[in-house]
């Protein structure tokens, strides 16, 4: 009996396991109302689970593996009032599966493999109180030459919806059954598969049977050419949002189905990039030029937000495109990356009459206006948050104007971009008096004159980028601009300014956080630098020519991030490393970025790499960092963790130095009168050599050229796709080529003699042919005797696919006073890149580190 009993415990536990659902690691949370959220997404369910809080208002099944909704599937969720089902694996959904429902408002479904055809027809008839559906991206229709049934009855058990996102077939037909959705306000095709093939075309009646009270109609993302008649858009006469970005239904059509809102307010009209390069055909040309005819319908709507970014417009008559009814009404106004003319006054005058009566205007974007405009990297502005922008990255705002014609802002200007311009014509002088403007970027711009900013245009001003323009033709003014908070002065040759001892810097902000100086050229900066400006925590000083960290970072106490990458630094000093590690350990968030620089691991470095094995301070990509050891290049952290093999003769060679010291010492205390005697003529020498030395590097501004490269016949492309764009493109040095800067008059040999004497170094290209060439002998010669007569600094040898024996031999002889470097004629054959990389930064040490 006792067995018995045993066995059916057993069993009742086995039962008991096998029949109980696995727990899932779902969590708990309050959402804004304080209702209570279940997080049950990227959990691996194949099921909707059953044993949840039957309270929860929330239920999240994202990112699961769930193919079907079976019947009664949320019977215990009754309070249910928003389910999240997207990215799953739903392909059918039983007719009751949402039974219990009966307080739902918000259902996502999707991204799913749901045929919306196949729907039970009462699948619905549970979610009584739906306002949000959405059941876009879902299963394909494969038949794009037929109609797309859509299943209206299914839909209308839906009457109180509001808000519906679907997708948009060919083809396709909304039945009678839509009729019943009379509260639904927002239309939204999320994923678009029109296209202009088989006749189709979007119909006058196509959306007949919708709602009239529609407020909000989305069309976005179709990104093939398809028709439209002209009267699609009347059974939507209280329309107030028509988004079309993105599909390419070109500009002309876009105006035209206009003609139902004539002198009606919309809030906001988005034409973003519907005309695309792959259209272009006599009726819908690729040029779009705006006629007075076209704007007919579009000037009379009074609109609060406007984008007709990236449409094509390459021109645009008189008294049209800028020639709104209502221009007051804007508040946001984007014709970016379009080409719109810069020629004749009309075309100034016109903008500058908008921009005067567009007086309750917030964002002007008129960006991207010159070839750039087709950069697929460009930064667009949401037309509906353009504040979502304002983090910000960099770029455009371009406004033409006629020579000494001022520009009065509006006071409610906060987002003005003027960059990317090109006007050699003109200057322009911007007023603004008592706005609100806190974004203005002028980057990359070129003016006759560079714009004259009065002093009220700071007085809000939290973001200004004036990169790109040479710092000897900006014309900041000496004012206190309170609120910066970002500045940009990327690519304007602040080189130059420093060296000749101007100020860059002249305005006064207090509050700046982040300032981004790089691609500069800089080499040094004074310690004074950014004193006025203590609360600095970004500072970006990445691609410049830096070969130690500047001091002056030392006195910005709230600094969270500097980024140095891409210098030559070699070394972090011992007062840099104590105001790191104190920056740290004060619980403030320093992150460095010393990436692609040119760290040395030696002797005299070894007390930077066991502060940098050991300290705390967070490096970006620390892990990468390389170092050059016995003249190879190595990993820091590699180094670093084999110390002992690496540096094991550091202290030997230490007290071997010290013993060298004292014996000099001893040496010369002992006898310094016959040393005296016996070298008077050596010390005079050597002395001699130093003051010349010092002179010469005095008259660096003498030398014409900063190197003489001489090559044969085979490496003139490679110097043309390579080495020149590396010499005089990114590092800014002054290359003597015999091709390119030898008069052909000239005398050939006299002419090279005078480039090669007038040329601080000489840098030979060596191939196996090269002393076949007719002047090869000749100029190795030449450098060999200005080597050692005159003031050249250094000859360098690049070696492209040579062998050791094959080097010329009046190279071998001088082989203890030439810098080689191994670089193939062929840069594809390199197969560590970061090899390469090193071998140039190698080469670019040689000129810049004498």
């Amino acid at each position: 009996m006792e067995k018995k009993m045993m066995y059916m415990f057993v069993l009742s536990v086995i039962v008991t396991l096998t029949c109980v659902e696995p727990a899932f690691s779902c969590t708990y949370s309050r959402n804004r109302k304080h209702q209570l959220v279940a997080h049950c997404e990227n959990q691996g369910l194949t099921s909707v689970p059953r044993n949840l809080n039957r309270d929860i208002q929330e239920l999240i099944l994202s990112n699961n593996l769930i193919s079907i909704l079976k019947n009664n599937s949320f019977i215990n969720y009754t309070r249910l009032e928003i389910l999240r089902l997207t990215k799953n694996k739903i392909s059918d959904i039983h007719e009751d599966a949402f039974a219990g429902l009966n307080s739902l408002k918000v259902l996502k479904v999707n991204d799913n493999l749901i045929s919306i055809t196949i729907l039970p027809q009462d699948v619905f008839i549970h979610l009584n109180a739906l306002i949000v559906l959405d059941i876009s991206r879902n299963k394909k229709h494969l038949n794009e030459d037929s109609q797309f049934i859509y299943p209206d009855a299914t839909f209308s058990r839906l009457e109180r919806l509001q808000n519906l996102s679907i997708d948009l077939f060919m083809f396709p037909v909304f039945g009678s059954g839509f009729i019943k959705l009379q509260n639904l306000n927002v239309l939204n095709f999320d994923k678009c598969y029109l296209r202009n093939s088989s006749g189709f075309r979007l119909w006058n009646a196509t959306f007949e049977n919708f709602s009239s009270n529609l407020q909000q109609l989305y069309i976005s993302g179709c990104r093939h050419f398809f028709q439209m008649e002209y009267g699609c858009m009347e059974h939507f006469p209280n329309l107030k949002v028509l988004d079309l970005s993105e599909s390419y239904v070109h500009l002309y059509q876009a105006l035209r189905i206009l003609h139902p809102y004539q002198n009606k307010n919309m809030s906001v009209i988005n034409f973003h990039h519907i005309t695309d390069n792959s259209i272009n055909g006599d009726d819908f040309p690729g040029a779009v030029v705006i006629t007075v005819e076209l704007m007919k319908y579009l000037r009379t709507i009074c609109i609060e937000a406007l984008d007709i970014s990236k449409t094509g417009i390459v021109d645009y008559q008189q008294n049209s495109l800028f020639s709104f009814k209502y221009p007051e009404c804007f508040t946001t106004f984007i014709i970016s990356a379009n080409k719109l003319p810069t020629t004749t006054s009309d075309h100034y005058i016109e903008v500058i009459k908008f921009a005067k009566n567009a007086k309750n205007m917030k964002v002007y974007d008129f960006s991207y206006f010159i070839s750039i405009a087709d950069n697929p990297n460009l930064a667009y502005l949401n037309v509906y948050d353009p504040e979502a922008f304002y983090q910000f990255s960099k770029k455009t705002q371009k406004i033409e104007v006629h020579p000494q014609i001022q520009i009065s802002l509006p006071s409610s200007i906060e987002f003005l971009r003027f960059s990317y311009t090109n006007d050699l014509l003109h200057s322009a002088s911007i007023t603004c008096a008592n706005t609100s403007l806190k974004y203005l970027d002028v980057s990359f711009s070129v003016f006759l004159k560079f714009p004259d900013l009065t002093n009220g245009c700071g007085k809000q001003l939290e973001y200004l980028d004036v990169s790109g323009i040479p710092v000897t033709e900006v014309t900041l003014p000496s004012v206190t601009l309170p609120k910066l908070y970002t500045f940009k002065m990327t690519n304007a040759r602040l080189d130059q300014a420093v060296l000749k001892g101007k100020q860059w810097i002249e305005f006064t902000a207090p509050e700046i956080r982040n300032i981004d100086i790089s691609f500069n050229n800089l080499w040094n900066l004074e310690t004074s630098t950014f004193i006025g400006q203590p609360h600095i925590t970004h500072l970006n000083m990445s691609n410049n020519l830096f070969r130690t960290i500047p001091s002056f970072v030392t006195r910005l106490k709230k600094l969270e991030s500097l980024d140095l990458s891409s210098n030559l630094i070699t070394n972090i000093d011992s007062q840099l490393m104590l105001w790191m590690d104190e920056m740290t350990l004060s619980n403030r968030s320093l992150h460095l970025n010393f990436d692609n620089n040119a760290f040395i691991c030696s002797c005299d470095t070894l007390d930077f790499l066991l502060w940098f094995s050991q300290t705390k301070v967070t490096f970006y990509n620390g892990d990468t960092y390389n170092c050059t050891i016995h003249d190879k290049p190595a990993v820091l952290r590699e180094v670093i963790q084999n110390t002992n093999k690496y540096f094991s003769d550091c202290k030997s060679t230490m007290w071997l130095h010290v013993g060298i010291v004292l014996v000099a010492s001893t040496f010369c205390i002992l006898i310094p009168l016959i040393v005296i005697y016996n070298y008077r003529w050596m010390i005079i020498l050597c002395i001699y050599r130093k003051v010349r030395r010092a002179v010469e590097k005095g008259l660096h501004e003498s030398y014409m050229y900063d190197a003489y490269v001489s090559y044969e016949d085979r490496s003139v492309a490679w110097i043309k796709n390579f080495l020149l764009p590396k010499f005089e493109g990114e590092w800014g040095l002054k290359v003597c080529l015999h091709d390119r800067d030898i008069l052909p008059g000239d005398l050939t040999a006299d002419a090279k003699a005078e480039s090669i004497q007038k040329s601080r170094h000489f840098v030979f290209v060596i191939t196996e042919q090269f002393t076949e060439g007719k002047w090869g002998r000749f100029e190795i010669e030449r450098a060999v005797y200005e080597k050692y007569t005159t003031n050249l600094r250094k000859i360098i040898v690049i070696l492209q696919n040579i062998q050791v024996k094959d080097i010329p031999e009046e190279i071998v002889n001088i082989s203890n006073d030439v810098c080689f470097i191994e670089l193939p004629l062929d840069e594809n054959e390199i197969y560590d890149k970061r090899y390469s990389q090193s071998t140039w930064l190698k080469l670019k040490a040689l000129f810049y580190l004498n």
